[in-house]
């Protein structure tokens, strides 16, 4: 489940904290609200393409974190083997974006973006 989504220099988002609740959660809004930038965001962390036109103007760099609980999923759980520090209930997955590029953390291990896209494939139906 995800539990928290923090943005910070993504598109136009200066800084951003959004907490989600257990079961169903919807985002809607008036045209022009944001609502894409947010699903953007959490795309990223999920292993979505980056690009450097994505850093907000005035920013040097743009940080999505995704913190999710994931107890009893033994799937991810074997995923998480190489990437923990012995919690694997709890994930952080995190998506840096910089002039020099981007990088992927899982638990703040770096790996590669594609390590993003097997673990959200097992933890997130994203719908948007």
């Amino acid at each position: 489940m995800l539990n928290s989504l923090h943005i910070s220099g993504y598109v136009l988002i200066d800084s951003l904290d959004v907490e989600f609740r257990p079961g169903l959660n919807i985002i809607t809004g008036e045209t022009g609200a944001g609502k894409s930038i947010l699903i953007g965001a959490l795309k990223m962390i999920l292993g979505g393409r980056a690009s450097t036109d994505m850093i907000r103007t005035g920013s040097s760099k743009a940080v999505i974190e995704g913190h999710f609980t994931v107890e009893e999923n033994a799937k991810v759980h074997a995923l998480l083997v190489d990437y923990s520090n012995d919690d694997l209930d709890h994930l952080i997955l995190r998506r840096e974006i910089s002039s020099g590029g981007s990088r992927a953390f899982v638990n703040d291990f770096p790996v590669p973006v594609g390590a993003l896209r097997e673990i959200a494939s097992e933890i997130i139906d994203l719908h948007g």
